[in-house]
């Protein structure tokens, strides 16, 4: 199979990322280049459902803090307690 090269202009903060997350996935630029590549041939669009989503802010705040145990609701043994609860 004969090798091209393909050259591509962006900014150096976006290669960076780029760069650090496809090392988390185990794969090197070109390679994630050539998957991107491979996958929209194969499917005919664009794919974008490649890696994992990281929590903005305030949802990774709520997460740990429910991890800790911190701003939970109580829990109710009836709906009765629940609306006493509601109209306190």
């Amino acid at each position: 199979m004969s090798m091209t090269t393909i050259n591509i202009r962006t900014s150096l903060e976006t290669k960076r990322e780029a760069e650090r997350l496809f090392e988390d996935f185990g794969l090197s630029m070109t390679s994630a280049i050539n998957v991107f590549l491979k996958q929209v041939i194969r499917e005919r669009k664009i794919p974008f459902e490649i890696g994992y989503s990281t929590p903005n802010e305030l949802t990774a705040r709520v997460l740990k803090e429910t991890e800790e145990g911190k701003n939970l609701s109580p829990v109710f043994d009836s709906v009765s307690d629940l609306m006493d609860s509601l109209h306190a």
